[in-house]
């Protein structure tokens, strides 16, 4: 049996498996995070005043709390009596904004590419199971609504979701191909783990990726990695076109430069952002 806990969150009820303690997590999970969010867009409030936002008893809110303050996510001030956003919150949403940051810090970089090589130039961070395109500098005259900013893409069929997993460790490689099927997105699209796999290894020894209209069909697509102070993947900077524009001699042409920006982006934004 289907039991729902408000805004859309649902889990399976099983009494053989336990479900009811799953379910009372989950429902806890969901109160806290409300309770989160009423506290975001206030400067302190009472246990009462949170409550009654939250249309929860006063001794569930207050457990709730509790908890969080013992995780940093939430303080108490024991003068005023008023709960308020905790240092964990404030650096949970501070790595967010870092992430999108990415596309308006390395804006001059990506534009100085774009001039150079007359190719829109895009950013993506690793969201989920996919790349999010977080910038984009396009250029003129070149729509491609695949790779806008905002839009979602798979790893597997995307040279920045491909250059990015050819950094992970092996175990991580592992563990992303083992919990997903990989599905078609055009004829061209690579969805055999093996095949996969060996793809990574010529991206390591090459040093950037191909997306050969594996995304879609008549677009191309060469990334470079972005890593952080610690050498570790942070992002991927691509340069995307057509295909009759960006032909694969073209692409060999492009591939260096591309890593020569990448790695230049890699120093400003750990200079910038200290991460």
């Amino acid at each position: 049996m289907r039991c729902g806990l408000g805004d859309g969150v649902f889990v399976e009820q099983d009494a053989e498996n336990g479900a009811g303690e799953l379910l009372g997590r989950v429902q806890s999970l969901v109160r806290a995070f409300g309770v989160l969010d009423a506290l975001s867009i206030s400067n302190g409030a009472s246990l009462s005043d949170i409550a009654r936002q939250v249309s929860l008893p006063r001794s569930t809110v207050h457990r709730l709390l509790t908890t969080m303050e013992a995780l940093h996510f939430v303080e108490f001030d024991r003068h005023t009596h008023l709960w308020s956003v905790g240092l964990k919150a404030f650096t949970v949403g501070a790595a967010f904004v870092q992430t999108r940051d990415l596309g308006q810090l390395g804006r001059s970089i990506m534009r100085s590419l774009m001039t150079e090589v007359h190719h829109s130039v895009n950013i993506a961070v690793h969201e989920g199971s996919g790349m999010c395109y977080v910038g984009q500098v396009a250029a003129t005259g070149i729509r491609q609504k695949t790779t806008k900013p905002g839009s979602c893409l798979p790893m597997h069929t995307t040279a920045s979701g491909k250059v990015l997993m050819a950094h992970w460790e092996p175990e991580e490689v592992e563990r992303f191909l083992d919990r997903r099927t990989l599905t078609r997105r055009t004829a061209q699209s690579i969805v055999d783990p093996i095949a996969i796999r060996e793809e990574l290894a010529v991206i390591r020894k090459r040093g950037y990726a191909i997306d050969d209209q594996e995304q879609a069909d008549g677009l191309r697509c060469v990334a470079a990695i972005v890593l952080d102070r610690y050498g570790l993947p942070k992002a991927s900077l691509s340069i995307s076109d057509t295909v009759a524009r960006l032909d694969h001699g073209r692409i060999d042409e492009i591939g260096p430069t591309l890593m020569l920006a990448a790695r230049q982006m890699s120093r400003e934004i750990t200079t910038q952002l200290g991460f």
